[in-house]
């Protein structure tokens, strides 16, 4: 990994680096398997009650946390209940706002929980009820952020009970030991185990992994230019993803409170030059649902700096500072870079460009977000409305400040329809909106997962949402 995990509170996590672990640690009622498919996980069954906007999960009985407590339905209630307390301010609380009252209650409305559409019938039967029937529901419970809690726990130690001393998990792996920015290790039942690497210098980390230090060396530890000759060895493997890439503006910052100006910097990009930058790594996108999604959309290149200057040379832009925020690692800086350079030479704007380390790049989206971001996303369940839902007006995770009301019943409709045209045609409109109308975001490429495997190694995959399952992971005999 080239950064520690967000937070392995899964509540509150909303990275890829921190879904892996948990994603390893603990498990959800439902999961997807390579293929995408929905399997149970800790529910032994589950199905929507005829006739009614219903859910009834069955969970297995005999499962143990680490510490040898049995898991109960009440584990998830509270769980649900911390998620979307409006106390926890969690990110991915509206995950959860199919849920009759479930949004009420996340915005203060409700003050009483028992008036949320969830409710353990017994020890291991839970009741879901939904404002309507949603297809894809049955897919958020194999999302970290629905995952089974302690809440006896976190009453005894607070925010220290996900410290490896007080950490109680129920997935197939244990996190055995963890030293800050180096290493963590993880081991499961059988006594097999896993080691991740810290280490943001990808040039260090391509010669551990040459001089046989590490089995799996993922994309962000590839230096850039060690690319073609990798590939020409035929040792890089690929892994199609559901992974996006954006720039999103602050709406509610000057000067990209106007959708004209917003218009302008997406017009001076030239996004085709980021596949060659990045050896072909990339796809230059016009479309925010990736593909092999519906409503993917093959939308016309954009790139147009004769009317892009046109646009700025209208507005009075003259001092105003204009600051764009982005992670610092991988390959990230050297995008900014380019990034900075067109907008000087499209539209003769100095942009200031800050590079953050994870941890307080994602705090400073949330306490002081700049005029500019870059983002990406990664699917948490492979449907469309895991994207377009990301930019609704009650969504944690949007970080750009927009809110728009025709969007959002654009979303809603879409989520409650089975007909797959006429869902496309409800994500083209919004679409439209989202990047045509009002600006709000620039799509940029689609990231294809690329990774170095040693010969040690049994064959693997990334999932489509570039997880790893360590249960995967074998030596050859």
């Amino acid at each position: 990994m080239s950064s520690e995990p967000g937070t392995l509170d899964w509540n509150l996590a909303t990275d890829s680096s921190s879904f892996l672990i948990i994603n390893n640690i603990m498990a959800g009622l439902t999961k997807l398997n390579n293929k995408l498919e929905l399997e149970n996980n800790l529910a032994e069954d589950w199905y929507f009650v005829e006739g009614e906007n219903q859910i009834i999960f069955k969970i297995k009985k005999g499962v143990l946390w680490s510490d040898n407590v049995e898991l109960k339905s009440y584990h998830f209630i509270d769980s649900w209940e911390r998620l979307l307390n409006p106390n926890t301010a969690a990110d991915y609380a509206y995950f959860l706002f199919d849920i009759k009252n479930a949004k009420e209650y996340n915005s203060g409305k409700i003050k009483n929980f028992r008036k949320v559409g969830v409710r353990a019938i017994d020890d291991y039967t839970i009741e879901i009820n939904l404002k309507t029937k949603k297809s894809y529901f049955p897919s958020l419970m194999s999302f970290m952020s629905t995952f089974p809690i302690r809440k006896d726990l976190i009453d005894i130690y607070g925010e220290s009970w996900i410290k490896i001393k007080n950490l109680v998990t129920l997935g197939p792996f244990e996190m055995i030991e963890k030293k800050n920015n180096s290493y963590m290790i993880f081991k499961d039942k059988s006594g097999k185990k896993i080691k991740i690497i810290i280490n943001e210098n990808s040039t260090s980390s391509l010669a551990m992994f040459e001089n046989g230090q590490l089995d799996i060396l993922d994309g962000g530890g590839i230096p850039l230019l060690e690319i073609p000759y990798l590939q020409s060895k035929g040792i890089i493997n690929t892994n199609n993803q559901f992974r996006n890439n954006y720039i999103g503006f602050n709406v509610n910052k000057k000067p990209f409170d106007d959708p004209e100006i917003r218009r302008a910097f997406m017009l001076a990009i030239n996004k085709e030059i980021f596949e060659s930058i990045l050896q072909n790594t990339v796809s230059a996108t016009n479309s925010w649902i990736p593909k092999g999604m519906i409503g993917n959309n093959k939308y016309i290149n954009l790139y147009d700096p004769k009317k892009a200057k046109e646009i700025i040379n209208g507005k009075s832009l003259k001092d105003t500072k204009i600051k764009f925020l982005f992670p610092e690692s991988g390959n990230n800086r050297l995008i900014a870079e380019v990034l900075q350079s067109m907008w000087k030479e499209n539209l003769n704007i100095n942009v200031d460009i800050q590079g953050l380390e994870w941890k307080v790049y994602l705090s400073t989206l949330d306490s002081d977000r700049p005029n500019m971001f870059r983002a990406g996303w990664a699917a948490d369940y492979p449907d469309p409305h895991n994207f377009m839902n990301l930019f609704t007006c009650k969504s944690g995770n949007n970080e750009t400040g927009w809110c728009d009301k025709a969007y959002d019943e654009l979303i809603r409709k879409s989520s409650n329809e089975i007909n797959e045209k006429k869902r496309v045609k409800y994500y083209d409109k919004a679409q439209e909106i989202l990047i045509y109308k009002e600006n709000v975001i620039i799509p940029l490429y689609e990231s294809n997962q690329i990774f170095l495997k040693s010969d040690r190694l049994k064959k693997f995959e990334y999932s489509k949402m570039g997880i790893i399952n360590f249960s995967d992971l074998n030596l050859r005999n």
